[in-house]
């Protein structure tokens, strides 16, 4: 496949999460597709891609979260995005900065891992502390 087709697959993983229409799930990502998420939170550990971003979506941003595409790198089976997000739950703010590794099948993403700031995501889903700002935000 196509390193366009590829990119396009992490366009619409970003696009799934940016508008809430987890439908395009269905468009970027292979059947048996796993997402590792590392941490202490609920979230962490090895699991099944639509699931575990389905309940991030539901759990972690009821609100939606907005992610900022900065860099998109294929190569090969592997890709990466380079991404800032914003968010709010219940008036509360969360902003990072991250990236997903990716590997592909074909032209769709086989494996997912989300490298974050996770003291950020873990205080603001389990104690709601309000984010202090970091780095330069392009929001």
């Amino acid at each position: 496949m196509s390193q366009t087709e590829k990119r396009e697959s992490l366009k619409l993983l970003i696009e799934a999460f940016n508008t809430g229409d987890l439908s395009l799930l269905e468009k970027c990502l292979a059947p048996d597709a796993k997402y590792t998420f590392y941490g202490t939170t609920k979230f962490a550990g090895v699991n099944d891609a639509r699931e575990n971003i389905r309940n991030l979506a539901k759990e972690a941003f009821p609100e939606g979260i907005k992610f900022r595409i900065r860099q998109i790198v294929v190569d090969g089976d592997y890709g990466a995005i380079h991404w800032e997000d914003l968010a709010t739950r219940s008036g509360l703010r969360y902003h990072n900065y991250g990236v997903f590794f990716v590997q592909f099948e074909g032209n769709k993403i086989k494996h997912i891992w989300e490298y974050i700031d996770y003291e950020r995501f873990k205080v603001f889903l389990e104690y709601g502390h309000y984010q202090r700002n970091v780095g330069e935000s392009h929001f």
